[in-house]
Protein backbone atom coordinates (compact mmCIF):
# COMPACT_ATOMS: atom_id res chain seq x y z
CA UNK A 1 0.00 0.00 0.00
CA UNK A 2 1.15 3.50 -0.92
CA UNK A 3 2.12 5.73 2.26
CA UNK A 4 -1.31 8.02 1.67
CA UNK A 5 -3.18 4.67 3.50
CA UNK A 6 -2.21 6.10 6.45
CA UNK A 7 -4.79 9.35 5.72
CA UNK A 8 -7.81 6.48 5.25
CA UNK A 9 -6.90 4.39 8.26
CA UNK A 10 -6.23 7.50 10.24
CA UNK A 11 -10.11 8.94 9.19
CA UNK A 12 -11.68 5.59 10.17
CA UNK A 13 -9.87 5.33 13.45
CA UNK A 14 -7.81 2.38 12.93
CA UNK A 15 -4.02 3.86 12.63
CA UNK A 16 -3.06 2.78 15.87
CA UNK A 17 -4.30 -1.46 15.57
CA UNK A 18 -2.63 -1.29 12.55
CA UNK A 19 0.61 -0.13 13.44
CA UNK A 20 0.11 -2.77 16.26
CA UNK A 21 -0.27 -5.63 13.58
CA UNK A 22 3.49 -5.16 12.79
CA UNK A 23 3.00 -5.00 8.77
CA UNK A 24 6.47 -4.23 6.99
CA UNK A 25 7.35 -0.54 5.99
CA UNK A 26 8.51 -0.35 2.38
CA UNK A 27 10.24 3.51 1.54
CA UNK A 28 10.20 2.90 -2.09
CA UNK A 29 9.53 1.04 -5.54
CA UNK A 30 11.89 -0.03 -8.07
CA UNK A 31 10.56 -0.17 -11.94
CA UNK A 32 12.23 -1.46 -14.99
CA UNK A 33 9.37 0.23 -17.34
CA UNK A 34 10.35 2.08 -20.94
CA UNK A 35 13.49 0.66 -20.47
CA UNK A 36 16.03 -1.95 -19.08
CA UNK A 37 17.38 0.31 -16.47
CA UNK A 38 15.89 -0.24 -12.73
CA UNK A 39 14.19 3.37 -11.62
CA UNK A 40 13.71 3.78 -8.20
CA UNK A 41 10.58 5.80 -6.91
CA UNK A 42 11.38 7.05 -3.15
CA UNK A 43 8.75 7.44 -0.77
CA UNK A 44 10.75 10.09 1.31
CA UNK A 45 9.65 12.18 -0.92
CA UNK A 46 5.93 11.65 -0.08
CA UNK A 47 3.85 13.47 2.92
CA UNK A 48 3.98 10.46 4.68
CA UNK A 49 7.23 8.71 3.29
CA UNK A 50 5.83 5.02 4.34
CA UNK A 51 4.44 2.54 2.43
CA UNK A 52 3.29 -0.82 3.72
CA UNK A 53 3.89 -4.72 2.21
CA UNK A 54 0.79 -6.04 4.10
CA UNK A 55 0.12 -9.63 6.06
CA UNK A 56 -3.78 -8.84 4.11
CA UNK A 57 -5.02 -12.10 6.57
CA UNK A 58 -4.14 -9.91 9.84
CA UNK A 59 -5.10 -6.85 8.09
CA UNK A 60 -8.55 -8.17 6.85
CA UNK A 61 -9.52 -9.21 10.24
CA UNK A 62 -8.16 -6.33 12.23
CA UNK A 63 -10.95 -4.37 10.29
CA UNK A 64 -13.66 -7.14 11.00
CA UNK A 65 -12.71 -6.99 14.64
CA UNK A 66 -13.10 -3.41 14.55
CA UNK A 67 -16.18 -3.73 12.59
CA UNK A 68 -17.62 -5.99 15.11
CA UNK A 69 -16.15 -3.76 18.20
CA UNK A 70 -18.76 -1.01 16.55
CA UNK A 71 -21.41 -3.06 16.24
CA UNK A 72 -21.61 -4.95 13.07
CA UNK A 73 -22.94 -8.76 13.61
CA UNK A 74 -21.66 -11.23 10.99
CA UNK A 75 -23.65 -13.49 9.17
CA UNK A 76 -21.41 -16.55 8.39
CA UNK A 77 -23.36 -17.63 5.41
CA UNK A 78 -23.66 -16.70 1.58
CA UNK A 79 -26.58 -14.05 0.02
CA UNK A 80 -28.74 -16.40 -2.31
CA UNK A 81 -31.50 -13.66 -3.36
CA UNK A 82 -31.89 -10.38 -2.94
CA UNK A 83 -35.21 -8.42 -3.54
CA UNK A 84 -36.18 -4.84 -3.47
CA UNK A 85 -40.15 -4.14 -3.25
CA UNK A 86 -40.61 -0.26 -3.35
CA UNK A 87 -39.86 0.58 0.28
CA UNK A 88 -37.39 -2.36 1.43
CA UNK A 89 -34.92 -4.85 0.48
CA UNK A 90 -35.32 -8.74 1.71
CA UNK A 91 -32.13 -10.75 1.47
CA UNK A 92 -32.17 -14.35 1.42
CA UNK A 93 -28.74 -15.85 4.12
CA UNK A 94 -29.48 -19.49 3.58
CA UNK A 95 -28.75 -20.73 7.00
CA UNK A 96 -28.43 -17.51 8.57
CA UNK A 97 -32.30 -16.62 7.77
CA UNK A 98 -34.30 -13.94 5.73
CA UNK A 99 -33.43 -10.15 6.35
CA UNK A 100 -35.14 -7.25 5.95
CA UNK A 101 -33.06 -3.67 4.96
CA UNK A 102 -33.66 -0.18 3.79
CA UNK A 103 -30.24 -0.45 2.21
CA UNK A 104 -27.72 -2.91 1.09
CA UNK A 105 -24.44 -2.22 0.22
CA UNK A 106 -22.27 -4.86 -2.47
CA UNK A 107 -19.24 -5.67 -1.03
CA UNK A 108 -18.67 -8.77 -2.87
CA UNK A 109 -15.52 -7.99 -4.71
CA UNK A 110 -15.51 -9.09 -8.53
CA UNK A 111 -18.05 -11.39 -7.99
CA UNK A 112 -20.43 -8.25 -7.90
CA UNK A 113 -23.37 -10.28 -6.47
CA UNK A 114 -25.82 -7.73 -5.10
CA UNK A 115 -25.65 -5.52 -7.82
CA UNK A 116 -26.09 -8.24 -10.45
CA UNK A 117 -28.91 -9.50 -8.75
CA UNK A 118 -30.26 -5.99 -9.04
CA UNK A 119 -29.87 -6.44 -12.83
CA UNK A 120 -26.06 -4.16 -12.98
CA UNK A 121 -23.17 -5.56 -14.98
CA UNK A 122 -19.57 -4.91 -14.59
CA UNK A 123 -17.85 -3.85 -18.18
CA UNK A 124 -14.77 -5.17 -18.31
CA UNK A 125 -12.49 -2.61 -20.12
CA UNK A 126 -9.44 -5.40 -21.15
CA UNK A 127 -8.49 -8.97 -19.93
CA UNK A 128 -5.64 -8.86 -17.66
CA UNK A 129 -5.07 -11.51 -15.29
CA UNK A 130 -2.52 -12.27 -12.43
CA UNK A 131 -0.43 -15.07 -12.35
CA UNK A 132 1.52 -15.61 -9.12
CA UNK A 133 4.25 -17.68 -7.40
CA UNK A 134 4.78 -17.74 -3.59
CA UNK A 135 8.77 -18.20 -2.65
CA UNK A 136 10.12 -20.06 0.35
CA UNK A 137 11.97 -17.14 0.96
CA UNK A 138 12.67 -13.33 0.55
CA UNK A 139 15.17 -14.89 -1.86
CA UNK A 140 18.49 -12.91 -2.76
CA UNK A 141 18.47 -9.57 -0.64
CA UNK A 142 21.78 -8.32 -2.32
CA UNK A 143 19.96 -8.15 -6.23
CA UNK A 144 19.06 -4.88 -6.96
CA UNK A 145 15.34 -3.62 -6.24
CA UNK A 146 15.19 -6.40 -3.92
CA UNK A 147 14.45 -4.83 -0.78
CA UNK A 148 11.55 -2.44 -2.92
CA UNK A 149 8.22 -3.61 -4.64
CA UNK A 150 9.46 -4.11 -8.17
CA UNK A 151 8.16 -3.64 -11.36
CA UNK A 152 9.63 -5.28 -14.95
CA UNK A 153 8.05 -5.13 -18.19
CA UNK A 154 8.65 -7.86 -20.67
CA UNK A 155 7.17 -8.86 -24.27
CA UNK A 156 4.02 -10.42 -22.97
CA UNK A 157 3.30 -8.24 -20.05
CA UNK A 158 4.72 -7.31 -16.88
CA UNK A 159 6.19 -8.50 -13.30
CA UNK A 160 5.48 -7.69 -10.44
CA UNK A 161 7.34 -8.71 -6.79
CA UNK A 162 7.71 -8.27 -3.35
CA UNK A 163 8.97 -9.82 0.04
CA UNK A 164 6.01 -10.59 2.01
CA UNK A 165 5.92 -10.12 5.97
CA UNK A 166 6.22 -13.80 6.67
CA UNK A 167 9.45 -13.79 4.95
CA UNK A 168 8.23 -15.71 1.46
CA UNK A 169 8.46 -13.18 -1.46
CA UNK A 170 5.46 -13.24 -4.45
CA UNK A 171 6.37 -12.83 -7.94
CA UNK A 172 3.66 -12.75 -10.23
CA UNK A 173 3.23 -12.29 -13.99
CA UNK A 174 0.21 -9.61 -15.41
CA UNK A 175 -1.15 -10.68 -19.05
CA UNK A 176 -3.83 -11.24 -21.13
CA UNK A 177 -6.50 -14.29 -20.44
CA UNK A 178 -5.31 -15.36 -24.09
CA UNK A 179 -1.90 -15.28 -24.17
CA UNK A 180 -1.75 -16.72 -20.33
CA UNK A 181 -3.22 -19.87 -22.11
CA UNK A 182 -0.60 -19.27 -25.28
CA UNK A 183 1.98 -19.11 -22.65
CA UNK A 184 0.36 -21.51 -19.76
CA UNK A 185 0.73 -19.74 -17.04
CA UNK A 186 -0.93 -21.71 -14.85
CA UNK A 187 1.85 -24.37 -15.31
CA UNK A 188 4.76 -23.84 -12.73
CA UNK A 189 7.33 -24.95 -15.74
CA UNK A 190 6.15 -22.42 -18.23
CA UNK A 191 5.56 -19.86 -15.60
CA UNK A 192 9.60 -20.35 -14.86
CA UNK A 193 10.38 -19.81 -18.58
CA UNK A 194 8.79 -16.77 -18.60
CA UNK A 195 10.33 -15.87 -15.50
CA UNK A 196 13.96 -16.19 -17.67
CA UNK A 197 12.41 -13.57 -19.92
CA UNK A 198 13.12 -11.20 -17.21
CA UNK A 199 16.14 -9.71 -15.86
CA UNK A 200 15.83 -8.39 -12.31
CA UNK A 201 12.87 -10.29 -11.29
CA UNK A 202 14.77 -13.40 -11.96
CA UNK A 203 17.73 -12.67 -10.68
CA UNK A 204 16.17 -11.99 -6.97
CA UNK A 205 13.91 -15.08 -7.13
CA UNK A 206 17.65 -16.62 -7.88
CA UNK A 207 17.40 -20.40 -6.39
CA UNK A 208 14.54 -19.48 -3.94
CA UNK A 209 12.35 -22.77 -4.25
CA UNK A 210 8.69 -22.11 -5.27
CA UNK A 211 5.74 -23.30 -2.48
CA UNK A 212 3.06 -23.90 -4.96
CA UNK A 213 1.99 -23.80 -8.41
CA UNK A 214 0.84 -20.80 -10.00
CA UNK A 215 -2.04 -19.31 -8.80
CA UNK A 216 -4.54 -16.81 -11.52
CA UNK A 217 -6.77 -14.23 -10.16
CA UNK A 218 -8.48 -11.70 -12.68
CA UNK A 219 -6.42 -8.25 -12.27
CA UNK A 220 -8.64 -6.52 -15.15
CA UNK A 221 -10.09 -2.96 -15.36
CA UNK A 222 -13.72 -2.70 -14.81
CA UNK A 223 -16.59 -0.35 -13.55
CA UNK A 224 -20.02 -1.67 -12.90
CA UNK A 225 -22.80 -0.06 -15.05
CA UNK A 226 -26.49 -0.05 -14.78
CA UNK A 227 -29.15 2.14 -13.23
CA UNK A 228 -29.11 1.29 -9.34
CA UNK A 229 -32.05 0.93 -7.09
CA UNK A 230 -32.71 2.61 -4.14
CA UNK A 231 -30.93 1.64 -1.35
CA UNK A 232 -28.46 -0.48 -3.18
CA UNK A 233 -24.92 1.06 -3.36
CA UNK A 234 -21.66 -1.02 -4.50
CA UNK A 235 -17.72 -0.34 -2.69
CA UNK A 236 -14.56 -1.31 -3.55
CA UNK A 237 -14.32 -3.97 -6.56
CA UNK A 238 -18.13 -4.38 -6.66
CA UNK A 239 -18.07 -1.15 -8.45
CA UNK A 240 -14.74 -0.69 -10.35
CA UNK A 241 -11.79 -2.86 -10.43
CA UNK A 242 -8.47 -1.29 -10.65
CA UNK A 243 -5.35 -2.55 -12.92
CA UNK A 244 -2.85 -3.42 -10.01
CA UNK A 245 -0.01 -1.52 -11.57
CA UNK A 246 -2.18 1.34 -10.25
CA UNK A 247 -1.09 0.14 -6.13
CA UNK A 248 -4.84 1.79 -5.62
CA UNK A 249 -6.92 -1.18 -4.74
CA UNK A 250 -7.21 -1.03 -1.21
CA UNK A 251 -7.31 2.70 -1.23
CA UNK A 252 -9.90 3.04 -3.64
CA UNK A 253 -11.92 0.32 -2.17
CA UNK A 254 -11.58 2.62 2.26
CA UNK A 255 -11.99 5.51 -0.20
CA UNK A 256 -15.06 4.59 -2.16
CA UNK A 257 -16.59 2.86 1.11
CA UNK A 258 -16.42 6.44 3.07
CA UNK A 259 -18.16 8.40 0.26
CA UNK A 260 -20.78 5.55 0.01
CA UNK A 261 -21.49 5.86 3.87
CA UNK A 262 -22.17 10.06 3.24
CA UNK A 263 -25.11 8.48 0.52
CA UNK A 264 -26.11 5.94 2.86
CA UNK A 265 -26.59 8.43 5.89
CA UNK A 266 -28.45 10.95 3.87
CA UNK A 267 -30.77 8.38 2.64
CA UNK A 268 -31.38 6.64 6.51
CA UNK A 269 -31.46 9.67 8.51
CA UNK A 270 -33.60 12.17 5.85
CA UNK A 271 -34.86 10.02 3.39
CA UNK A 272 -32.84 11.70 0.48
CA UNK A 273 -31.81 9.31 -1.77
CA UNK A 274 -29.63 12.00 -4.08
CA UNK A 275 -26.61 11.17 -2.75
CA UNK A 276 -26.88 7.69 -4.40
CA UNK A 277 -26.02 9.52 -8.01
CA UNK A 278 -23.93 11.49 -6.65
CA UNK A 279 -21.86 9.11 -5.18
CA UNK A 280 -22.13 6.92 -8.97
CA UNK A 281 -21.20 10.37 -10.96
CA UNK A 282 -18.49 10.35 -8.49
CA UNK A 283 -17.06 6.98 -8.92
CA UNK A 284 -17.60 7.48 -12.84
CA UNK A 285 -15.32 10.38 -12.60
CA UNK A 286 -12.48 8.50 -10.68
CA UNK A 287 -12.22 5.63 -13.00
CA UNK A 288 -12.33 7.46 -16.09
CA UNK A 289 -9.23 9.80 -14.46
CA UNK A 290 -7.95 6.70 -13.60
CA UNK A 291 -8.33 5.26 -17.24
CA UNK A 292 -6.32 7.84 -18.62
CA UNK A 293 -3.97 7.66 -16.08
CA UNK A 294 -3.61 4.11 -16.95
CA UNK A 295 -3.35 4.66 -20.68
CA UNK A 296 -0.47 6.90 -20.50
CA UNK A 297 1.80 4.90 -18.47
CA UNK A 298 1.32 1.90 -20.55
CA UNK A 299 2.26 3.72 -23.66
CA UNK A 300 5.44 4.81 -21.69
CA UNK A 301 6.28 1.43 -23.20
CA UNK A 302 6.94 1.08 -26.42
CA UNK A 303 9.88 -1.64 -26.62
CA UNK A 304 7.64 -4.28 -27.78
CA UNK A 305 4.64 -2.23 -29.79
CA UNK A 306 4.50 -5.91 -32.37
CA UNK A 307 2.74 -7.70 -29.20
CA UNK A 308 -0.39 -8.54 -28.76
CA UNK A 309 -0.35 -7.43 -24.69
CA UNK A 310 1.54 -3.85 -25.94
CA UNK A 311 -0.18 -3.29 -29.00
CA UNK A 312 -3.83 -3.80 -27.30
CA UNK A 313 -2.98 -0.95 -24.85
CA UNK A 314 -1.29 1.32 -27.33
CA UNK A 315 -4.51 1.72 -29.13
CA UNK A 316 -6.87 1.99 -26.22
CA UNK A 317 -9.51 -0.50 -24.20
CA UNK A 318 -12.04 -2.97 -25.31
CA UNK A 319 -15.76 -2.67 -22.85
CA UNK A 320 -17.43 -5.89 -22.71
CA UNK A 321 -19.95 -6.95 -20.52
CA UNK A 322 -18.84 -9.94 -17.66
Amino acid sequence: MPPIIERFLDHLGVWEPFLRDGHCPSFRTASAWGGPELISNEFILDVHNTGWRLDRIRFDSMLAAEAKNRGVTPLPSKVRTARYDGEKWSVDCGEAGMHTARCVVDATGRTTLLARLAGMKPINHDRLVASAVFFEDSANPEAPGADAVLIESFRDGWWYTAATPGGHRVAALLTDTDIARRVRANRLDAWMGCLAETEHVRTIIGGSRPLAPPKLWPAGSRFLQGSAQPGLIAVGDAVSGFDPLSSQGIIKALRSSIFASYALADWLLRSDDSGFARYHALMQREFASYSVTLRDYYRQEQRWSDSPFWHRRHIGFEFRKS
